[in-house]
């Protein structure tokens, strides 16, 4: 006897689901490297150092390099030195190698801002951890507000005339605006401060800015813990350091693989119905017996074996 149309599909479905079932996707799990050391930076698991994985240990995502003894992190086409990790909090703290100690304001050689930063990165900036964004300025006319930062970059031109002359600044926030610029304010580039402080008026100077910025940049790896505890998706909590999972259950899809092949049978069933406007339901056109219209037996259908 001839399955119908609605039953291949049916038998189609539960066979493509079960396949899935059997065949279940898990997040790759990469073996860990041996423990190594760079400067003072203690490199372990998820990280590992470039020219350490012979045996094809270590995610590619957290891989580090060790130059002049110092750890250096690739991140966004920009190579940042790694002043520490913490691997119980899952944090890491990056330095831009342009900043330099100083009289002058050395300019970074990298500009990391929000926009880098995008949902299930290997490396995230937790909003709820408080980072501002600083704005780099040049000025045509000196500015007399107090949130503008005066700064003297080191690769300022003494010799340029009084009719060229510009003025530097940083604007720090985090709602920083267009349209409150000067209009003889050229703006540059901007990157991420991660500290409140600086945007306190009570500490708007330059020596407290380059302190902040010299600190470097405090970013959280928990992203790792997702794709070695979680078959699904998960939930991240930076503050509390956790992570939490959204588990596959087999037995759940194996039943709403089952549901779903008797709602076909059924929608099949239902087909060869015809309502009429007393409520009831006829199978096998006019002459046949009349049902009283249950609203549960769409329901009975999924629990009957």
């Amino acid at each position: 006897m001839m399955l119908s149309e609605g039953k291949l599909v049916a038998v189609g479905l539960i066979t493509l689901l079960q396949a899935c079932i059997l065949s279940v996707c898990v997040a790759k799990k990469y073996q860990p490297c041996s423990t190594s050391l760079c400067g003072d930076v203690a490199i372990s698991d998820p990280f590992w150092l470039k020219g350490n994985n012979q045996s094809g240990c270590g995610d590619p995502n957290y891989k580090l390099a060790c130059e002049n003894n110092r750890t250096t992190l690739e991140l966004y086409k920009g190579r940042y030195y790694v002043a520490n990790i913490h691997y119980t909090n899952h944090t890491i703290r990056i330095v831009d190698p342009g900043l330099e100690k100083g009289s002058c304001f050395s300019s970074p050689h990298y500009y990391l801002t929000f926009q880098n930063f995008s949902p299930r990165d290997p490396y995230s900036l937790p909003s709820e951890w408080g980072s501002d964004s600083t704005v780099f300025l040049k000025c045509a006319v000196q500015i007399s507000d107090h949130n503008y930062i005066p700064i003297t970059p080191c690769n300022n031109s003494n010799g340029t005339s009084s009719s060229s002359q510009t003025y530097a600044y940083a604007l720090v926030g985090d709602d920083i605006r267009v349209s409150d610029i000067p209009y003889s304010c050229t703006i540059g580039r901007s990157l991420i401060t991660q500290s409140k402080e600086v945007s306190d008026h009570r500490n708007r100077s330059i020596s407290h800015l380059r302190e902040k910025l010299l600190m470097g940049l405090e970013l959280s790896f928990l992203e790792v813990l997702c794709s070695t505890l979680c078959t699904e998706n998960c939930t991240l909590d930076f503050n509390q350091n956790l992570v939490d999972c959204e588990e596959y259950d087999a037995a759940n899809v194996m039943q709403d693989a089952v549901n779903c092949f008797l709602l076909l049978i059924g929608m099949e069933w239902f087909s060869q119905l015809t309502c009429y406007n007393d409520g009831s339901k006829r199978r096998g056109g006019n002459n046949g017996p009349a049902y009283p219209f249950d609203p549960h037996v769409s329901k009975k259908i999924f629990i009957i074996g």
